[in-house]
């Protein structure tokens, strides 16, 4: 992004100017592009490219939608800003389109067949969803349309299906997703009639109201168990964990963290899951409202382990700075409390695992694929406050259930046709869904 405007002599003298940024020389490689910023309406691509920071506590507290957005980072694009002039001296050619990829196993460099994809959809709102429509169509991914209603009376779902996606459903009740609409008055139809001969063109209900319910659960947990994958992401990243289809994963409470619709920075952990491939740097990724996710290897979670960083003085003999140590007899020093990074389980001593119904076989925890990025370098564009809540924290979760897979995501890989750069994690995980 080329910025060829200079001050006058004398206006950063007078103030008038702000500061400049810091310079330095950089070379790129051929096949750049160049966005030029001495035309009209160039202040369009400083909107779009440059970063946003919206002020914690600026007083209009409750902003619209989203406060970061900056294309560069969530498109996965290196962008910079070019003072130097000589830039425009530079041999380019115009560019009237670009060429849009296609995704199909071979691009992927996975060898076999395409999985048998179904995106499954609510019916109390297909909008945030109907994105990840847009995403898959655009970009030549078959699949089926399917409602959970659909779900609640299929019984043989991993017969017909190799990958179901749940995308988001900005519910703001979790448990609207499998109870529906309240079942008061008449039935609410979705379908093409006469007087509404543009509803029900891509699937169609009698009654919207009915949701998933406790038989399309016990579909999903099947599907899964029977070596399907299934993908969620925000709440119904967190539907899956309330129903048991996630163990060991549990959704990191918020106390005085905000985020609103931020672009945030994360990180690959998982260096050998096909999941994250390509993502060696750190990368951004968009985040509704700061949703982050706490691993444990018991099925109960571990908040009643102690550990090393919340030990405290333990109950005994002597006074709050007093060692207990026992008279007249050898002493034995403790083993020393455990510790974990913040996106990791904490692991278990062996008393902890000995007759425990409630731990999870080592081949069956969830691992973290993706972390959020540490406090000091979390926030990329938009607003944060209080961010050391969910710094560090698993945002993308490879859980096990029974033969199958749930992956979770604490981020919208596909939010609004921006978030290109992540749509990788998805795809990854579509066409390796047998391998993970």
């Amino acid at each position: 992004m080329l910025d060829a405007k200079k001050p006058k002599d004398g206006d950063e003298a007078a103030g008038s100017v702000p500061a400049q940024p810091k310079r330095a020389p950089r070379q790129f490689p051929a096949g750049s592009f160049i966005v030029r910023m001495d035309q009209p309406y160039s202040r369009i691509a400083d909107t779009l490219l440059d970063r946003q920071y919206w002020a914690p506590e600026d007083p209009q507290k409750k902003p619209y939608d989203d406060t970061g957005w900056s294309l560069g980072d969530t498109f996965g694009v290196d962008v910079a800003r070019v003072s130097d002039v000589a830039v425009l001296d530079v041999p380019v050619q115009r560019v009237d389109a670009v060429e849009e990829p296609r995704f199909d196993a071979s691009a992927l460099g996975v060898p076999g067949r395409m999985p048998r994809i179904a995106v499954m959809h609510t019916w109390l709102s297909t909008q945030t969803e109907g994105w990840w429509r847009m995403a898959l169509d655009k970009l030549g991914v078959k699949y089926a349309y399917i409602s959970t209603q659909d779900v609640a009376k299929e019984a043989n779902l991993r017969g017909k299906y190799d990958v179901i996606l749940f995308a988001p459903v900005g519910a703001k009740d979790r448990r609207a997703i499998v109870e529906g609409m309240p079942m008061y008055g008449n039935a609410l139809p979705w379908k093409k009639t006469s007087l509404t001969p543009n509803l029900g063109l891509i699937d169609a209900t009698d009654d919207m109201r009915p949701g998933l319910g406790a038989s399309g659960v016990d579909n999903l947990k099947r599907f899964v168990a029977g070596g399907g994958l299934l993908v969620t992401s925000e709440d119904t990243a967190e539907f899956a964990i309330n129903y048991g289809l996630a163990p060991g994963v549990s959704v990191v409470p918020k106390k005085n963290l905000r985020v609103v619709g931020s672009v945030l920075g994360a990180e690959r952990v998982a260096g050998d899951s096909p999941i994250a491939r390509g993502y060696d740097r750190p990368f951004s990724m968009y985040s509704k409202e700061g949703m982050a996710f706490q691993l444990s290897h018991l099925v109960s979670g571990d908040a009643m382990l102690p550990n090393a960083k919340d030990y405290k003085r333990p109950t005994g003999r002597g006074g709050l700075h007093d060692e207990d140590v026992p008279e007249g007899r050898p002493f034995d020093e403790p083993l020393p409390l455990p510790s974990a990074k913040p996106w990791e389980a904490l692991p278990l001593n062996a008393e902890q695992e000995r007759n425990n119904p409630y731990v999870i076989p080592p081949d069956m925890r969830p691992r973290t694929i993706v972390r959020w990025a540490d406090a000091d370098r979390l926030l990329v564009a938009g607003l944060l406050d209080n961010g050391s809540e969910m710094a560090g924290r698993a945002a993308v979760v490879d859980a096990r259930y029974g033969r199958g897979h749930v992956l979770l995501f604490a981020n919208n890989p596909v939010w609004r046709g921006v978030t290109i750069g992540n749509y990788a994690l998805l795809l990854n995980a579509i066409a390796n869904y047998d391998k993970l």
